[in-house]
C-alpha cells in the first residue's frame, strides 16, 4: 500500500488492498490559537517518514486475509505511528483501546488506486482512506507517537511527526491527493497543487 515497506512485493493478479489512516487536528501558534491563511482554518496531520523511498507518507498497510478495514486502521496507526510493536503487551492493549476510543467517527476520504511505484500490469495498490480529526486539539494529543526505531517525543520522533499542511506537500504515492480530499471535506486550507490531482482523475475517469 501506500503504506507497505519496499521489500514487500505485490500479490500478482489483480489488486493488493491497503487501508490509510489519516489523523488530523488544526495547527496552532504558540498561544493555542488555530492558524488561519486566507482566512481559512490549517490542518495538520500525522505523518511517517518512509526511509525506503525517502518521502513522507500518511500510516497505512496491507489488509491481511479475513481482516476488518477498522482493525487493519488500528493496527497499521498502532504500529507505524506508535511503535506498538516494540512496547510491552500490557502497553499495546492500552494503545489498542485508546484507538478503539479515538477511532470512532472517521469519513471516508477517499477509495481506489494508489499510484505506488511497485504497481505492474498485473499487480496493484488500492486503498480506502479514513480520516479521524481531533477538533479541540486536546484527544489526540495524547497519542504517543514513535518511530519503530525513534525516540518518543511531544511532537513525534524523527520518524513520526505532526506536519502541518500550510504548504505543498511532496508525499509518498498519491498520499497529497488524499490529504487534499481531507481538506475539503474539513473546509481547512488546502495548499495542494492542482497538476498531480488533474492527472489521478483522468486516470480514473479515463
Amino acid at each position: 500500500s501506500s503504506g507497505i515497506n519496499a521489500e514487500w512485493p505485490l500479490r500478482p493478479g489483480g489488486p493488493n488492498h491497503a487501508a490509510d489512516t489519516v489523523v488530523t487536528r488544526w495547527h496552532r501558534n504558540k498561544h493555542g490559537e488555530i492558524v488561519k491563511i486566507d482566512g481559512l482554518p490549517v490542518l495538520e496531520f500525522v505523518a511517517i517518514f518512509r526511509p525506503s523511498f525517502n518521502e513522507w507518507a500518511i500510516p497505512g498497510g496491507r489488509v491481511k486475509p479475513n481482516e476488518r478495514i477498522f482493525e487493519t486502521i488500528k493496527r497499521e496507526f498502532s504500529e507505524e505511528a506508535l511503535a506498538n510493536l516494540s512496547r510491552p503487551a500490557t502497553e499495546q492493549a492500552s494503545i489498542l483501546e485508546m484507538l478503539s476510543e479515538h477511532f470512532k467517527l472517521g469519513i471516508t476520504v477517499y477509495k481506489g488506486y494508489v499510484d505506488d511505484p511497485r504497481n505492474t500490469d498485473n499487480a496493484w495498490m488500492e486503498t480506502i482512506a479514513v480520516n479521524y480529526h481531533d477538533s479541540t486539539g486536546k484527544s489526540f494529543s495524547k497519542f504517543p507517537l514513535q518511530s519503530r526505531s525513534g525516540q518518543e517525543t511531544e511532537s513525534g520522533s524523527v520518524g513520526v511527526q505532526w506536519i502541518p499542511i500550510d504548504h505543498n506537500l511532496d508525499l509518498f504515492a498519491n498520499h497529497e491527493w488524499i490529504i487534499e480530499k481531507v481538506c475539503y471535506h474539513r473546509d481547512a486550507y488546502n495548499p495542494i497543487k492542482e497538476p498531480k490531482r488533474k492527472e489521478i482523475e483522468l486516470w480514473m475517469t479515463g
